[in-house]
């Protein structure tokens, strides 16, 4: 059985490796990145890294996923979460994009094609 103390002790020390892994660091140094940034992990099998890291190119890998979702997905807070992301575009590991943005382009081009094919 636990008490209150305990609880609180675990919650605390869940926290300090995070700030560990992120180096003190409280903001992205990307100052684009958001929470609505959508990123993707780029193909690298030779680097080691620690788990959280790698955990966040597992959730990336072949798939857009926004910081938000990365988040949500591995429970952790959203500004760590930030951090650990810009950690890993700075290492060349994730890339940003917006398959939404390509989507919309794709639509316009199909939009084009459909308008061309009904004034034949």
């Amino acid at each position: 059985m636990h008490d209150i103390g305990d609880a609180d002790d675990e919650a605390v020390g869940g926290l300090v490796p995070l700030y560990i892994l992120v180096n003190g660091r409280t903001s992205p140094r990307n100052t684009a990145l958001d929470l609505a940034t959508q990123v993707i992990a780029m193909p690298n099998e030779s680097m080691r890294l620690e788990p959280e890291y790698a955990d966040i190119l597992r959730l990336c890998h072949r798939r857009w996923m926004s910081v938000a979702e990365i988040g949500a997905y591995l429970h952790r807070p959203l500004t760590i979460t930030k951090v650990m992301v810009d950690v890993l575009l700075e290492q060349g590991l994730l890339v940003i994009g917006s398959p939404a943005q390509r989507t919309v382009a794709d639509r316009k081009l199909l939009e084009t094609v459909l308008a061309g094919l009904e004034r034949l």
